[in-house]
């Protein structure tokens, strides 16, 4: 257990019943100092020079690597093997756009069909439907009442239901 969490424990029991107002104020108290904590120790081991040596040597590597890819991408796209591969890959693209358009114009003509049927049932359908619903709604008739009590007598409600 930490010092902060052993003090904020103590101060618990000294005070008897906190409030959680109180809890939680002591709670985002931790997190700040755990903040500033972390910070430190991070601003820390920037500043220490074995750390700055692994960060540049590090580094270093990672410019190698990526100076290393760069040229066997530039190899093989210059190369034979590449030159061939990317003339394949324009084919290709060539024949699908081609194939994708010929698709189109194919599916074209049932694709209007199919999309004039669809409205022209469903405007039958909505022509069902008004026709099916009343122009008018005509008042309801009040009910008459029967077997009405006198006005001098008194109705138990309990005898209604």
């Amino acid at each position: 257990m930490s010092e902060g969490e052993r003090k904020f424990y103590e101060q618990a029991e000294e005070a008897g019943e906190t409030t959680t107002q109180d809890t939680w104020s002591e709670v985002g108290q931790q997190f700040a100092h755990l903040g500033e904590n972390i910070a430190a120790a991070f601003n820390s081991a920037l500043k220490d020079e074995t750390t700055q040596g692994f960060m540049q040597q590090m580094r270093v590597g990672l410019e190698k690597m990526a100076g290393a890819i760069a040229k066997a991408v530039d190899d093989a796209a210059h190369s034979p093997e590449g030159q061939k591969f990317r003339q394949e890959a324009e084919k290709a693209v060539t024949s699908a756009a081609t194939a994708g358009k010929q698709t189109v114009e194919t599916v074209r003509p049932q694709l209007l069909s199919a999309m004039e049927q669809l409205n022209v049932k469903i405007r039958e359908m909505l022509d069902r439907m008004s026709q099916a619903q009343p122009k008018t709604a005509a008042p309801a008739p009040e009910p008459e009442a029967k077997d009405t009590p006198p006005e001098n007598e008194s109705i138990d409600p309990m005898q209604v239901w």
